[in-house]
């Protein structure tokens, strides 16, 4: 069944540590799974991913891209006593940043240090800790002794954030969600099509250091040149108390595949815009599943993809988004519904089967 499969991939995969910048294992991990379902798979120097099916009938080439990555810190400098000082990888709250548990390099357990409540004043109870204020414990008395761990400067720390499925199984929350839920869908829509027969190329594409400036997408889109591409990532919900849902994010879990039609920093710079003819694929590949989309404009809000360099690479590639709802984004407990995955894997096979068909005449 479809839905267990995406969990269970979902699942293995957020449990692997790969940080920007560091992704080796995740990238192993998916190369592993992509390579035998491949007609062939290639790794570049950074570890961005391409995984290619030919389909056997004429028609065009299309990419499907998710990112590897995950926000978290590194090691910024070792203090004589033991302690570590950190620097952020990614958009990291300061929220975050005391009483979590970490792993530094993926192995080495530690803690982001907080002071006793019994000896907070009450202003400290309710102030939010600077990053510079900050540090992590592994558990050493020394910079020797940390040393002796493997630790150095520059060393990845991830956040702890164990799966867990909510008393709904189909609601299920952990770290790393943003974007492994993009890189299970590729893997499963690899094996729906497996030995399937199809019009064009399907260019399943992973990319590495998307937290960090759309940087894996730059580096390999242009080589991959397909004739339009859709761009895998998740999406905030605007569906809990302290987001207004009409005027700010009318995204809510289980409402099907999002589609940021605009996205960007504010309402003059916009980093993407969906191309028209690649949303009316997506909206005729959608009616074909029985799948809604939730169609959203995010010029004014701190959001951006993959799609954004994806657009520019080449002559200008045109590009859409097919965006997973999460709660709780940038967290170790972001929160999904598993039914809209499910559905963005259908609304990709649709786009897959009828490929043959595409016009990507701007007028």
């Amino acid at each position: 069944m479809l839905k267990n499969r995406l969990k269970e991939l979902l699942k293995e995969l957020t449990s692997i540590h790969g940080v920007s910048g560091r992704e080796q294992k995740i990238v192993a991990a998916l190369a592993e799974k992509l390579g035998p379902l491949a007609d062939e798979m290639t790794v570049d120097n950074w570890g961005n991913i391409v995984a290619v099916r030919n389909g056997g009938q004429p028609g065009p080439k299309v990419m499907v891209a998710a990112h590897a990555d995950e926000i978290g810190l590194c090691v910024k400098n070792i203090l004589p006593n033991g302690f570590i000082l950190m620097s952020r990888i990614g958009v990291v709250s300061d929220l975050l940043l005391q009483g979590r548990r970490v792993r530094v390099n993926g192995t080495v357990p530690g803690i982001l240090g907080i002071k006793a409540g019994h000896l907070m004043s009450p202003e400290e109870r309710t102030k939010v800790k600077p990053m510079n204020e900050c540090y992590i414990d592994v558990g050493a008395f020394s910079k020797e002794e940390v040393l002796s761990m493997g630790i150095r400067v520059g060393d990845r720390i991830s956040f702890e954030g164990d799966f867990m499925e909510m008393h709904n199984p189909d609601l299920v929350c952990s770290k790393a969600v943003d974007d492994r839920i993009g890189c299970s869908i590729i893997v499963a829509l690899f094996e729906e099509l497996r030995g399937q027969s199809f019009p064009g190329t399907l260019c399943g594409v992973i990319t590495v250091q998307e937290e960090i400036g759309l940087r894996g997408a730059a580096m390999i889109s242009g080589k991959v040149a397909p004739d339009y591409a859709i761009a895998l990532d998740t999406i905030p919900s605007g569906d809990t108390p302290d987001v207004s849902y009409d005027r700010q994010l009318p995204v809510r879990l289980a409402g099907g595949p999002a589609v940021a039609l605009l996205d960007g920093y504010d309402s003059a710079f916009i980093s993407n815009v969906v191309h028209p003819k690649v949303q009316r694929i997506l909206e005729e590949a959608a009616a074909r599943a029985g799948t809604p989309l939730q169609m959203v404009t995010l010029g004014g809000e701190v959001y951006t993809t993959d799609a954004a360099n994806i657009s520019l690479e080449g002559n200008g590639i045109p590009v859409g988004l097919l965006l997973t709802p999460r709660r709780y984004s940038h967290s170790p407990v972001e929160l999904l519904h598993m039914n809209d995955p499910v559905c963005v894997v259908n609304v990709l096979k649709e786009v897959v089967l009828k490929n043959g068909s595409v016009s990507l005449s701007f007028i």
